[in-house]
């Protein structure tokens, strides 16, 4: 009877050290596996070492490399400074933060001339137009915004009353009097305001503000929306419904999205980082009827 007790004894601490075996194996194979899992494929990146102004010239300083996904980094980025400098440093077109990315559409040709000139588009134009506290919207307007034009005016009408039409929508503000500095600040009235235009574009800004006056309206900064408006006359201004004298227009609806952007996390350090636009696509306008 006491060899028995002693021989289950004896099998019962042999089948626990291969039980206690089998489940430490297999505890580290698992944690073995998810550590591998957990190393990410990193590629050097050229980013903006401090936040960059547009209109101004790049230099070395304002740049670093750093490590980023390979899986998440956008195709048309740089992994060298100098292929980003070249011989003749390119001017930043549109603000970059700090951390963001350095991508090719964010830039100008190499050796651009910094200001507004290396902002300009080959098929646009800058044209400054006079704006008051009124016209201007009360000195809100920044460069970076997008306006609508509205056009008050009597020519042309036989009972030489004004009416007021939508003359152009949708410009971006280059600048306001000369800050071309694409940041927020308080609001300041100006004397004028430079917007983006295509040619035929200039020259209805320029008939318009010889024969009449012109207002700005303020966007929203997502919205692109393109709204087909009838003339506004005294008959509308006066009547006690407006709405039942107003014409059908149509609305063309899109918006104006964002920069694509990822969040990067390194130890206790967050970014958010760009990520080129055209690798995301882009709804198409739709168009909605209202009476």
């Amino acid at each position: 009877m006491h060899i028995r007790a002693i021989i289950t004894l004896a099998i019962a601490l042999i089948m626990g050290g291969i039980t206690a075996f089998l489940v430490n194996y297999y505890l580290q194979k698992e944690v073995s596996a998810r550590a591998t899992s957990q190393v990410i494929e990193t590629v050097p990146v050229v980013v903006a070492a401090a936040d960059l102004q547009a209109g101004k010239a790049l230099d070395r300083l304002q740049l670093k490399i750093v490590e980023w996904p390979k899986a998440s980094v956008p195709e048309s980025s740089y992994a060298d400074i100098g292929k980003v400098l070249g011989d003749k440093p390119p001017v930043v077109l549109t603000r970059i933060n700090r951390g963001e990315i350095i991508l090719p559409y964010k830039l100008s040709p190499h050796g651009a001339r910094g200001g507004i000139p290396s902002r300009i588009p080959e098929d646009r134009r800058a044209m400054s137009i006079r704006v008051n506290e009124f016209s201007g919207v009360g000195g809100f307007i920044i460069p970076g915004d997008y306006v609508d034009v509205l056009h008050t005016t009597a020519l042309g009408r036989v009972d030489n009353r004004k009416v007021t039409r939508v003359l152009l929508q949708n410009l971006k503000v280059l600048g306001i009097d000369q800050v071309d500095a694409e940041q927020e600040g308080n609001p300041k009235v100006v004397n004028s305001v430079t917007l983006l235009v295509k040619l035929d574009e200039a020259q209805r800004l320029t008939l318009a503000q010889a024969t009449g006056e012109l207002t700005l309206l303020l966007r929203n900064d997502f919205d692109a929306s393109i709204l087909q408006h009838a003339v506004i006359t005294y008959k509308e201004l006066l009547s006690d419904d407006p709405e039942e004298t107003r014409k059908p227009v149509q609305v063309y609806r899109r918006e104006r999205r964002e920069t694509p952007s990822v969040e990067v996390i390194r130890g206790l350090e967050v970014t958010k980082e760009q990520v080129q636009e055209g690798s995301v696509p882009q709804e198409q306008p739709q168009v909605e009827t209202k009476p």
